[in-house]
């Protein structure tokens, strides 16, 4: 009996011997046994002794990738320690970093949540009070009052706000020097993008331009689904545009699914604010479309911050 299986490499299909068995048959040539990997036919059949043995020998083969995956988790890890590393190594100080952060969330931020407060975006329980952003003025609370300008706003927003700010513009440069040596982190942080006041100016305006398209829609009750789909695409389009970094893209799907998820329990459990058209355990599912958005607005700004305090 025969051993070796033709392929259509022209070796002998030995490897391949676990996906044959005696009497198995391929149903379009009955006389014949079918090689899955390579789709090559022969008449030879496999003695059951060798097909142990390759299975035996695939085991083994799967069996040491093991450690291989061991090591490159491991140097994961390694290589955000070293990135780590090199930023502490710069003339760049976290308190400072950190600080500022910090105050443009508190001022900055709380001015670009004002784009998304007209509708209801979500309502606000403690603290309240509208905005009227064309005059300037801060007004007693009116959750009805939809009139173009009008955001309705709690001094729980800078708090609120904070966290993203802090966090995220720190995660951004981390990721960028973890991956400094790809192209698109390069084109990233070059001062036409990361470091050009201009390009993040227009980058926010983009971002705030989806969230008043976010309030219409949403106050015009548009079904769920649609909101999805419209925010989804905007929030790729900024991405694409304004980052376009396999690490941007990561936090900004980390903030996607994460800040929706804080949300449920804010909502259920402290009860600091509610929405009135929900859809997921209290929230608008959408809204993380929203979050993506701020997580590109957020870590592009911590480059540019970042590459201001350097030089």
């Amino acid at each position: 009996m025969a051993t070796n299986l033709s392929c259509t490499t022209s070796r002998p299909c030995m490897q391949h011997g676990i996906h044959l068995q005696r009497g198995v048959q391929n149903p379009l040539r009955p006389q014949q046994l079918q090689c899955f990997k390579h789709r090559a036919y022969s008449a030879q059949l496999l003695k059951p002794s060798v097909v142990r043995a390759q299975g035996r020998g695939e085991q083994a083969a799967r069996a040491a990738k093991k450690p291989v995956k061991a090591v490159e988790q491991t140097s994961l890890f390694q290589g955000i320690a070293e990135a780590q590393g090199q930023l502490n190594a710069s003339n760049v100080s976290w308190t400072t970093f950190l600080g500022l952060a910090l105050l443009a969330g508190v001022t900055f931020g709380s001015f670009i949540q004002v784009s998304h407060n007209n509708p209801n975006l979500p309502v606000y329980n403690y603290f309240t009070f509208n905005i009227d952003v064309f005059k300037g003025q801060i007004q007693a609370y009116d959750p009805q009052n939809f009139n173009v300008g009008i955001a309705k706003e709690s001094g729980l927003v800078p708090l609120l706000l904070a966290p993203i700010w802090l966090l995220f513009p720190y995660l951004q440069v981390l990721l960028d020097e973890y991956n400094a040596e790809d192209p698109a982190t390069v084109e990233a942080n070059s001062d036409g993008k990361a470091g050009s006041l201009a390009f993040n100016l227009l980058m926010w305006g983009s971002i705030v331009s989806a969230f008043l398209l976010s309030g219409y829609v949403y106050l015009n009750d548009f079904p769920h689904w649609q909101c999805s789909g419209i925010l989804s695409v905007t929030a790729f389009l900024n991405w694409k545009a304004f980052d376009n970094t396999k690490q941007g893209l990561f936090l900004a799907a980390l903030l996607t699914v994460g800040a929706p998820l804080t949300e449920v329990v804010i909502v259920n459990g402290l009860h600091l604010w509610h929405y009135d058209r929900p859809d997921f355990f209290g929230v608008p599912h959408w809204a993380g479309w929203c979050y993506a958005q701020y997580a590109t607005g957020t870590g592009n700004f911590g480059r540019y911050l970042w590459k201001k305090l350097k030089a």
